[in-house]
């Protein structure tokens, strides 16, 4: 299969793959080969599902350093699928934006702050793994993503309020049974 048609000014959400699916909990830590690929095809079918009709178009890049072999970009249920061969998606998604000839118009989902920046950097705008979820999941009369968000610091406790939650917190002094 050819890679996605580029004739239309609709958004691409490119998507840091196996970060997402860790987001969204499709994909723990102990998940074995043969599991990540079965994980892998219900992460797509989700997120296929979830789109819908939805305007935009769903490019998803996934690791692939130990691959075999190359693998075309595929669409799988309506959602372009790239395997990073002998990379990292990371470095496939950096590639894929610096190649970009129009970055406003591509979303960058992830939460890897090496990938983030790197969609800045281009103008591209950038969503946090749960903001793209939000919106996928919304009802469709919502057109488009929320705007990119930066997370923001928590304001540093006082000593006051640090000594109330230690005392919250802290087990009190086993007591010795009545006699």
């Amino acid at each position: 299969m050819s890679a996605p048609p580029d004739r239309n000014p609709v958004v691409t959400y490119l998507i840091d793959g196996y970060n997402l699916m860790h987001a969204v909990g499709m994909l723990g830590p102990g998940t074995r080969p043969k599991g990540l690929e079965a994980a892998r095809t219900r992460f797509l079918d989700w997120l296929a599902a979830a789109a819908g009709k939805r305007p935009g178009r769903l490019r998803v890049v996934f690791d692939a350093e130990k691959a075999p072999g190359r693998s075309p970009e595929a669409s799988h249920r309506g959602v372009w699928v790239r395997f990073a061969f002998r990379r990292t998606a990371d470095d496939e998604i950096e590639e894929l934006l610096a190649a970009e000839r129009r970055p406003a118009a591509v979303t960058v989902v992830s939460n890897d702050l090496r990938v983030r920046d790197a969609g800045r950097h281009r103008g591209c705008e950038v969503l946090a793994c749960e903001g793209f979820v939000d919106w996928l999941i919304a009802k469709p009369a919502a057109a488009a993503p929320p705007a990119a968000e930066e997370p923001k610091p928590l304001p540093e406790a006082t000593p006051d309020e640090m000594a109330a939650w230690l005392a919250a917190f802290t087990k009190p002094p086993k007591r010795e049974p009545p006699a």
